[in-house]
């Protein structure tokens, strides 16, 4: 026989001694002789009596299985096995619907969890020696103990504190006291302001009647100006301040120009200031102390402008050969408005003002305006600034300074003056000679 054949005929005589093993019951507890080394035989499952009556669960499981592998394979099983699980769930659910009593189970539960969860006033049947639900009991003897607060509050409550009510008359009478203080005060503080913004207006606020109008004269008597006090055409904080700059060549101001200078000279070229160095001048431009307006300081170097040529070689006339005499065609306060507006690109230049200078540099503020800020969008006065139209208007001549350089102003001087005065030469030193004419 060859070696194939034999190996097969081996492999189904071990096949069918499994089976037969498997058919037969767990009578004996020797275990068949193994099959030959030669075949993949499979290993037979070990059968063991119960150690003990109570293992019923094992022995629920080896008669499964016992049962599936009688003349069924392991698909049909698991298809029964699904299918009473099908039914079970089916059960569930009847069961769920028709509403189960849940006093029925009470009496397979312990009895610490019973006594629990059992239903407030109802005992489990058979137990009469298990007390009520201890939660409910609880509560119970909380919400009687809350009740019995409440009426202990109750009777503290009605009983008299000995307070008397007020007197109307006495309310009536202080209520007309302040109103008549009130009206006092408000006659005596219109002559005190009389007297500060008139001239040679009388202070005598005069002490006659009741003395609520006295009391009311002594309250404001520290706010009305002395007698030999002169409070006609006095200057305020600016104008004091606006007088002291027209005086750049006094003590104090020089002092302040070097001490600022210094300090200036040491920062950087273009930074924001906090405030304006020049409170007077700045409100005049158009600065407020409010949101959206932002003060930046910047230098500016001085001097003349040289012409950018190779060697002073400018190839031309004589009359456009100069190098070095030359001067800018803008002032100094453009050039640094214009430094700004390019550092600043998202605000709008309002305008400027000189604020120091020494041999080398000139300092000038410049005042901008946010115009995406909500402030600034709905203040009519500078709302005009938000229109695309303005953006970079300091690079456009469209400032103060850069109108001045253009020679663009009101009155006599300017009737003829369009575009700016180097553009009105032109046209007026130009020959043009039209078709018709």
């Amino acid at each position: 026989m060859a070696p194939v054949t034999r190996q097969k005929n081996q492999a189904a005589k071990a096949k069918e001694a499994q089976l037969r093993a498997l058919n037969e019951e767990p009578a004996s507890q020797k275990r068949s002789r193994a099959a030959p080394k030669t075949t993949r035989a499979k290993k037979k499952p070990r059968i063991q009596k119960a150690t003990s009556e109570d293992d019923e669960g094992r022995e629920s499981s080896r008669h499964f299985l016992a049962n599936s592998t009688q003349g069924q394979s392991i698909m049909e099983a698991r298809l029964a096995a699904r299918k009473e699980a099908d039914e079970l769930c089916k059960y569930v659910e009847e069961q769920l619907r028709e509403g189960l009593n849940a006093d029925k189970f009470l009496p397979d539960l312990s009895q610490e969890i019973s006594a629990v969860m059992s239903r407030p006033g109802i005992r489990p049947p058979g137990r009469d020696a298990i007390p009520q639900n201890e939660t409910y009991v609880k509560a119970r003897k909380c919400l009687q103990t809350c009740s019995e607060v409440v009426k202990q509050c109750q009777d503290f409550s009605k009983q008299p504190t000995g307070i008397r009510n007020p007197k109307l008359g006495a309310w009536q009478q202080d209520f007309d006291d302040l109103k008549t203080l009130n009206h006092s005060a408000m006659t005596v503080s219109i002559r005190a302001l009389n007297c500060i913004i008139m001239a040679r207006a009388v202070t005598d606020t005069g002490r006659k009647g009741r003395d609520i109008y006295l009391m009311a004269s002594e309250l404001l008597a520290e706010a009305m100006p002395r007698h030999d006090e002169e409070t006609w055409a006095k200057m305020g904080a600016l104008k004091y301040v606006e007088e002291l700059q027209k005086k750049k060549q006094s003590d104090v101001m020089r002092f302040l120009l070097r001490v600022r200078c210094w300090e200036f000279r040491q920062l950087n070229v273009i930074h924001r200031a906090s405030r304006p160095s020049r409170p007077d001048k700045a409100r005049r431009l158009g600065y407020k102390a409010k949101q959206g307006y932002v003060v930046y300081r910047v230098r500016v170097r001085r001097g003349g402008r040289k012409r950018p040529v190779p060697k002073g070689a400018t190839y031309g006339k004589p009359t456009n050969q100069g190098v070095n005499q030359l001067k800018y065609q803008r002032s100094l306060k453009s050039t640094a408005e214009e430094r700004v507006g390019r550092r600043c690109a998202n605000l709008r230049v309002l305008n400027s003002y000189w604020i120091n200078q020494d041999s080398t540099y000139k300092y000038y503020e410049v005042i901008l305006v946010d115009p995406q800020h909500k402030a600034i969008r709905i203040d009519p006065r500078i709302n005009w600034i938000v229109n695309p139209v303005h953006k970079h208007r300091e690079s456009r001549g469209l400032t103060a300074t850069g109108k001045k350089s253009r020679g663009l102003n009101k009155g006599h001087r300017y009737n003829k003056t369009k575009a700016g005065r180097r553009k009105t030469w032109k046209r007026h030193n130009t020959l043009s000679l039209w078709r018709y004419r």
